[in-house]
């Protein structure tokens, strides 16, 4: 395959089909929630970086009143202790079960050179024969801090939006300026590669001045999805931990004012719950056996 002066290999890793999981900083990583839940995932699984897109194609440092484009430094008395420009690294993981392997890009959403950005991701997944990719996302809303937040998906086709529709979510309606993603997701959708997104709502609180810089519970909400669809089997006690003091710190909040508390407490009498269950792996024969014993035990009813 042709090589990519866009992308330095550290390593070339042997893979079995791998899925690929982005999250990409910048516009719709409310919350982090997608840098955040592929960064869990990174840690989690011990996943190794094997290649990067250098920044300086793709990036531009000074825009006026985006700070956050610069680079992340870090001075003590004196002395720089870091660094650290914009980073598009993957990282693999090798399932030791009959689980997926998988890719993690963590990347931040570019300035420019949007196809070349998409086909050095592109040529990832194609090099190492990825069979699909789901890109995370989060976006600000009045989501009450208390209940689960939805998560809204789009996809690349009719076939996996229908597979979609047992993950609880909401399937994404809107028309205007487009994020990186969705510009990924149409190249997807020419070429034929399999893209889901998933996007979770966050909590913020605009009347308050309260934005939520890193939300557990949008997290738990995606890798809640991600764990069933990559058969990772995680452990995310860990994260409802998280999701525990993130829920104490902002009812600590409220307790303290009636104004804040009224306000939340509307959010939630106006909040349609989000339940999401984990769907059933069943045959169509265990499925048909499940509904005539259902039928058969509620017959009076």
């Amino acid at each position: 395959m042709e090589s990519n002066p866009n992308i330095v290999f550290f390593k070339k890793p042997k893979l079995k089909q791998p899925i690929m999981v982005c999250g990409i900083n910048g516009w719709v990583d409310g919350g982090q929630a997608a840098t955040g839940s592929v960064e869990y995932l990174t840690k989690k699984l011990g996943a190794t970086r094997f290649a990067e897109m250098p920044a300086a194609r793709f990036h531009l440092y000074q825009v006026p009143g985006q700070l956050s484009l610069r680079p992340y430094i870090k001075i003590e008395d004196g002395l720089l202790k870091e660094h650290r420009s914009p980073q598009n690294q993957f990282f693999y993981w090798v399932s030791p079960h009959d689980g997926c392997d998988l890719i993690l890009f963590l990347g931040t959403e570019p300035n420019m050179n949007w196809e070349e950005y998409t086909n050095g991701i592109l040529g990832i997944a194609n090099r190492f024969g990825v069979t699909r990719i789901y890109l995370l996302g989060g976006v600000l809303d009045k989501t009450p801090h208390t209940k689960e937040p939805a998560v809204s998906c789009s996809s690349s086709s009719p076939e996996l939006k229908e597979e979609m529709q047992k993950y609880g979510v909401q399937f994404t309606t809107y028309e205007g300026p487009g994020r990186y993603g969705t510009s990924l997701l149409y190249s997807c959708q020419e070429t034929g590669m399999d893209m889901v997104t998933f996007t979770a709502r966050t909590t913020y609180y605009p009347e308050f001045n309260i934005v939520i810089s890193h939300n557990p519970k949008a997290i738990r909400a995606l890798i809640k999805r991600l764990d069933h669809l990559l058969k990772t089997n995680l452990d995310i006690a860990d994260l409802n931990g998280d999701v525990g003091e993130f829920e104490n710190k902002l009812n600590l909040m409220t307790g303290q004012r009636a104004e804040f508390q009224a306000y939340v407490e509307q959010l939630e009498k106006e909040y349609a719950d989000v339940k999401y269950e984990e769907p059933m792996e069943l045959s169509p024969g265990e499925a048909v056996e499940m509904a005539e014993e259902f039928l058969k035990q509620n017959k009076g009813e």
